[in-house]
């Protein structure tokens, strides 16, 4: 029986006009090499709060996956961090790619204040860091909806992991990684998921 493994990227959104997860989500059907009984499907979500209903969870509940592994750009990060926890906020500042904002209390009410990722986050780290791209463990995925999109596909019980990437490099002296040293990387975290489920 084949199983699938749903990876997604985001659409650009307010501040981040270039989000290199809409740009790895391209690129890395053609890196993966075919496996038995793995089927990859690559998707690009929208940057709403709206579409965290009409799109992620319609994903879910169509390919039924045995493993989610969301990528998200944060302009504050310097590496690939991978987030060991979501936390049961949103922001109310930060609005969405269509102007709205999150609406106000919990992510979900009468649970708990955090949930923790749910495939091996230090299996996935150690397997990023043969790409030679710095990777780091991170228990601050945000109150943005990478955090609310990890929220929710714990909640839906499916083993669930989000990476967060920093923005691509400007200029020769940025130290932040490219887009194809963030592709190496990805392609790592990939196969240990493939490995393992």
């Amino acid at each position: 029986m084949t199983k699938t493994i749903l990876v997604t990227g985001f659409e650009p959104f307010p501040g981040m006009p270039i989000n290199p997860t809409a740009q790895l989500i391209a690129r890395l059907p053609r890196r993966l090499p075919p496996r038995a009984g793995i089927r990859f499907e690559f998707v690009r979500l929208p940057t709403t709060w709206a579409g965290r209903q009409t799109v992620t969870e319609q994903l879910r509940k169509d390919l039924k996956p045995s493993a989610i592994i969301h990528f998200g750009v944060d302009g504050t990060r310097r590496g690939i961090n991978i987030e060991t926890r979501a936390v049961n906020r949103a922001t109310l500042v930060k609005p969405d790619a269509e102007g709205h904002h999150a609406a106000p209390g919990p992510l979900e009410q009468d649970a708990p204040a955090a949930k923790a990722s749910t495939l091996p986050v230090r299996a996935l780290r150690d397997a990023a860091a043969r790409s030679g791209v710095p990777v780091s463990l991170s228990h601050d995925a945000g109150t943005y909806l990478c955090n609310a999109t990890l929220w929710d596909s714990i909640s839906s019980g499916t083993p669930s992991v989000f990476i967060h990437v920093p923005p691509l490099p400007r200029g020769k002296f940025d130290t932040r990684p490219s887009l194809q040293d963030i592709e190496a990387a990805a392609v790592q975290i990939l196969s240990e998921v493939a490995r393992r489920i």
